[in-house]
């Protein structure tokens, strides 16, 4: 992603682990058209946010979309510039977050309730994407151009 004309590099530690049930959950919410997820921003577009307002991750079968009450703060379908992968660093809630590129320019790092939740709305993502003919990975799995 890019922060003020850097390029920064985000990736997980190790491939995401299917924690007992979550292939299951993740089946049973690709019956579903979409799946929302409670989330918090700390950062957006790579510059860190201080308000912890609650802000609903929708997972469709076509798109992506967040937002806070009835406003949309980003909706995309997806796409091949769209990125999703979890998050490591320092805090409380690494194992929880997770990058997500709307679309060049557009960038969130999201704190989930939980790492299952983190997890599932990866995998679910990821799932979708893939029935639309787009791979949906994280920076660091991009070939280098």
């Amino acid at each position: 992603m890019m922060v003020e004309d850097r390029i920064v590099t985000l990736t997980t530690t190790g491939p995401i682990d299917p924690a007992a049930g979550l292939g299951n959950y993740v089946e049973a919410l690709v019956r579903r058209h979409e799946t929302e997820f409670n989330v918090v921003i700390v950062q957006m577009n790579g510059v860190d946010q201080p308000s912890q307002s609650i802000y609903v991750l929708h997972i469709g079968k076509m798109r992506i979309k967040l937002c806070k009450g009835k406003t949309n703060v980003a909706k995309e379908y997806y796409s091949t510039s769209m990125q999703l992968c979890g998050v490591r660093g320092g805090g409380n809630a690494a194992a929880q977050a997770a990058f997500w590129q709307a679309k060049p320019g557009v960038s969130f790092v999201l704190v989930f309730e939980t790492e299952r939740e983190r997890n599932a709305a990866i995998m679910l993502a990821r799932r979708f994407a893939y029935d639309c003919n787009v791979v949906l990975v994280g920076p660091s799995d991009r070939p280098a151009m």
